[in-house]
């Protein structure tokens, strides 16, 4: 089913419904859920452009998996301010932008929390946080492997310089980590 007849569908459901009442307010937020997640199953729904079908060292697939929650003031700011700008960027936009939502006294959530196109890297997301707990973490994930594993969050102009580094081969605007140390932001394993 396409998308914009699954849009219509829900249209529909709308204006049968009077688009009152809360009954049609729940069925209508499930119907949201649901064409959000057609959306998301088929790659489209997360922020940032498909994955390259043929990664390169020219033209390099790269993902952001940053993990936060609603219990974190940091992710939060984040979510608000930085991202919105990075995504306006041409840098944001060609990379894929994954949320991982997670508790600040959790880890890397278990693998079937994970979202699909994250589920690949869980052994490597594992081993680079060490196992701590905390939020946000991050990940720049290149070709499907860790290029840089970090604590906290970082601003659009640093996000910029991260992507244009990995596209061009330029030095990386920070010292890149593997895997985190065990204590604040340690790096035991620089990249």
């Amino acid at each position: 089913m396409g998308y914009g007849v699954l849009l219509m569908s829900v249209l529909r459901l709308f204006r049968v419904l009077g688009g009152r009442g809360p009954t049609s307010r729940r069925l209508g937020r499930i119907a949201v859920a649901a064409l959000w997640g057609a959306v998301a199953a088929a790659g489209v729904g997360t922020a940032g452009a498909q994955p390259a079908a043929n990664p390169s060292p020219h033209n390099p697939t790269i993902q952001l998996v940053w993990m936060g929650g609603d219990d974190c003031p940091p992710c939060a700011a984040w979510k608000r301010q930085e991202l919105p700008k990075f995504m306006a960027t041409p840098e944001g936009q060609s990379i894929r932008v994954i949320e991982v939502h997670k508790p600040i006294r959790s880890g890397v959530p278990a693998l079937e929390a994970l979202p699909p196109e994250v589920r690949p890297h869980k052994a490597q997301l594992d081993e680079a946080s060490a196992g701590r707990a905390g939020s946000p973490q991050s990940a720049l994930i290149v070709n499907g492997q860790v290029h840089d594993y970090y604590f906290g969050t970082r601003a659009t102009d640093l996000l910029v310089e991260m992507v244009q580094s990995v596209r061009t081969g330029s030095p990386y605007p920070v010292p890149r980590c593997l895997r985190l140390g065990a204590r604040g932001h340690q790096c035991d394993k620089p990249g």
